[in-house]
């Protein structure tokens, strides 16, 4: 379990790093994808809700240190979605188009969601309208990207899962 926390960690990390110092420096882009949140959806959906809060709190306390946002807010509403999708970790089968396309989108209007929520007792924190320009580029971005990093991330299924493979034969 240790080792894939860790591979978990370094994988959360190095999409961090793509994402604030490459993505976040390319000015044609008016919103940054979140590869950070389709990251986690993958490993909250392949180990379950209680690895998912952690690997949600592990990448928003990431994000918190690196990024302006008010500290703690990256980790509420990423522990919340780590949680949630690991709730669906033994219902959803994580391949194909489709699977990807779904959770990573309704990832990301959860994520609007939330930082709507919070922002009504925080007034410092600008909630972003759904029907706004960078919204619809984040959510049409993470859409393309989500089967890209699911499909690359299934690469490391074997460390990153915590539950043994089943050999059994799916008919």
């Amino acid at each position: 379990m240790a080792k894939s926390f860790l591979t978990s960690i370094a994988i959360i990390f190095c999409a961090s790093l793509i994402e604030t110092a490459i993505l976040s420096n390319l000015y044609i882009l008016p919103v940054v994808p979140d590869l950070i949140l389709i990251c986690s959806v993958y490993i909250s959906l392949l180990n379950g809700k209680t690895y998912g809060q952690l690997t949600g709190f592990v990448s928003g306390i990431t994000l918190d240190f690196v990024t302006g946002v008010p500290f703690g807010l990256n980790c509420l509403f990423r522990t919340l979605t780590g949680y949630i999708y690991g709730l669906f970790s033994n219902h959803i089968v994580i391949s194909g188009l489709v699977v990807p396309v779904l959770t990573v989108s309704s990832a990301t209007l959860l994520k609007a969601f939330l930082i709507w929520f919070i922002s009504l007792f925080y007034t410092s924190i600008n909630p972003v309208s759904i029907l706004s320009f960078n919204f619809l580029f984040e959510l049409i971005t993470n859409i393309i990207l989500a089967p890209i990093v699911f499909k690359f991330l299934s690469f490391f299924k074997k460390t990153i899962s915590i539950k043994p493979e089943n050999n059994t034969l799916n008919v």
